[in-house]
């Protein structure tokens, strides 16, 4: 037999792995219980002693204690049932008792659900009907397995190796998903605000020949629209307080080059009647505890360009009062910026009415931005420099990056950490099998085919380990943009992306260690044959 060695690692280690996923599907369930029913006895004890109450410390302590208390009961309660009261009780009848209990338990909670009104008392019911059926799901397979005479000691040591390894090629397939939704979304979010391309001069701040390039624009079929805008540092006093912002002048067509409006949450964006307006980030309201009036107005100021003595305030600067109307939210990147209409800036900065630092461009669906750039840079010249939304948002593609490769190197090692289970197993296996080692050894087989039923014998828990890992983080995920388990704000839930990419990274990482730790220990480790 070519594959021997291979025949003889399946033989050894099919009942173990199928005792290591029962476990590891056993102790997934008891975790899930355990969290359910903490997090729904918390909801019910704070509703039973503090309905309607932000809670203090001590009250959250004592809710927690509560749910502790009822948490240790609940779970002594079942578990003296079953190996107490159903002692002498056969395994597969107790496996039988604990399914009929979940499904009693499942019926009646679905009963009270329709006829019963949902009150503290109906919900504490219910939360203790389907407790008592996980639980008696739990302790029943737990007694089934444990009853079996085949269990050893290297099965739960495996057991071990296997849960460790799938937990963590489980959690390096989650980080990694979720920092692809992550990096998904903001890119999206960045499209909301960011141009598809930008036009800005090559030397000094104001665009030379607006009207040429303007007309350029126009003629350009790629181009759905198009919009002038000056940026600029400004001084901002609102009643008493100061503060150093950017402000942004834009035109009245702004918003059909990015979806500017759809970012104010206070108030109402420009009508573009008046100059004298502004729209303040949600940061630079808060810092100068800025409110919607039109009584109270803001005042800014801005340097003026010029040579000479200074003798009074408005020799150094421009200064427009402006009210503020609305506030916007978009990010920490735009959390020291207002905007204002166009022609507010043009006059702070002593502009003619037509200039312009850039102008923002909105491509036709469907359009490159790459050949798109670069066939417009060819027909405004070198005069100017033309950028796409990727350019203008590399520094937080790269911080993105980086952060997702220090993440993905502290879960390797996290998975190299968890490799030592596996290396464990392996020896536990050559000292248990040695009486095995020494018959194959006496019938001619050659030593190195030995080691490579113990090499074979880690390899196959490691694809055992990958394959349940991925399969339980594909189900998280699944459930998590399904039901948004967790939420990154009060808004909006971690997104999680499936790719071809993180998939195959998983599985390159985790094949790589395991099959290292296993060809290591199985060349390393002398294998007595006498």
């Amino acid at each position: 037999m070519r594959n021997v060695s291979l025949f003889i690692a399946r033989r050894y280690n099919t009942h173990t792995l199928l005792i290591s996923m029962i476990l590891i599907v056993i102790t997934a369930l008891l975790a899930g219980t355990l969290i359910f029913i903490a997090n729904s006895s918390f909801y019910i004890f704070q509703e039973l002693f503090y309905p309607r109450t932000i809670l203090s410390l001590s009250q959250k302590i004592w809710v927690y204690l509560s749910c502790f208390i009822y948490l240790s009961l609940q779970t002594t309660a079942i578990y003296l049932v079953f190996n107490k009261l159903l002692k002498y009780v056969h395994k597969n009848q107790k496996l039988g008792i604990a399914f009929l209990i979940a499904i009693l338990s499942g019926t009646a909670v679905a009963v009270l659900f329709q006829v019963a009104k949902q009150t503290i008392f109906i919900n504490f019911l219910n939360l203790i009907l389907i407790s008592t059926g996980l639980l008696s799901l739990v302790f029943g397979l737990l007694t089934f397995v444990f009853s079996k005479r085949r269990i050893t000691g290297v099965n739960i040591i495996t057991s071990i190796a296997v849960f460790a390894i799938t937990i963590a090629t489980t959690a390096l397939f989650i980080i990694l998903s979720v920092f692809s939704g992550l990096e998904k979304m903001n890119i999206q979010f960045f499209s909301n605000v960011n141009p598809d391309l930008k036009v800005s001069p090559a030397q000094g701040k104001v665009l030379p020949a607006i009207d040429e390039i303007t007309k350029k624009l126009e003629n350009n079929p790629d181009i759905a629209e198009f919009s002038r805008v000056i940026e600029e540092k400004v001084s901002i006093e609102f009643d008493d307080k100061q503060d150093i912002a950017y402000i942004k002048g834009i035109d009245d067509n702004y918003k059909n080059v990015v979806k500017i409006d759809t970012t104010v949450v206070h108030g109402s964006y420009f009508d573009f009647n008046s100059p004298y307006e502004i729209i303040a980030s949600d940061g630079v309201a808060r810092r100068l505890q800025m409110y919607i009036d039109h009584s109270y107005a803001s005042r800014l100021r801005m340097p003026k360009p010029g040579t000479g003595l200074i003798s009074s305030e408005e020799e150094a600067f421009n200064t427009v009062v402006a009210n503020p109307i609305g506030v916007f939210i978009i990010n920490e990147q735009y959390d020291k910026y207002i905007i204002s209409p166009i022609g507010l800036t043009q006059i702070l900065l002593d502009l003619p009415e037509k200039s312009a630092y850039s102008i923002e461009v909105k491509l036709h669906p469907g359009i490159s931005l790459n050949a798109s750039k670069a066939k417009l840079q060819s027909e405004l010249g070198e005069s100017v420099i033309v950028q796409t939304r990727q350019d203008l948002d590399s520094t937080f593609l790269k911080v993105m990056n980086v952060e997702n490769l220090i993440i993905y190197l502290i879960f390797t090692l996290v998975i190299v950490i968890a490799s030592f289970n596996l290396a464990g197993a392996i020896i536990i296996i050559i000292i248990d099998k040695k009486i095995q080692i020494k018959t194959m050894w006496s019938f001619g087989m050659q030593l190195s085919r030995i080691k490579r039923i113990f090499f074979q014998t880690g390899l196959l828990i490691t694809v055992f380990s990958l394959l349940f890992g991925l399969t339980l983080g594909t189900i998280l995920g699944i459930l998590q943009n399904s039901f948004h388990m967790v939420m990154a704000n009060a808004f909006v839930p971690f997104p999680f992306e499936f790719t071809a990419l993180n998939y195959l990274v998983v599985i390159l990482t985790v094949l790589f260690i395991g099959g290292f730790v296993s060809w290591l220990v199985s060349r390393r480790l002398p294998i007595k044959t006498n």
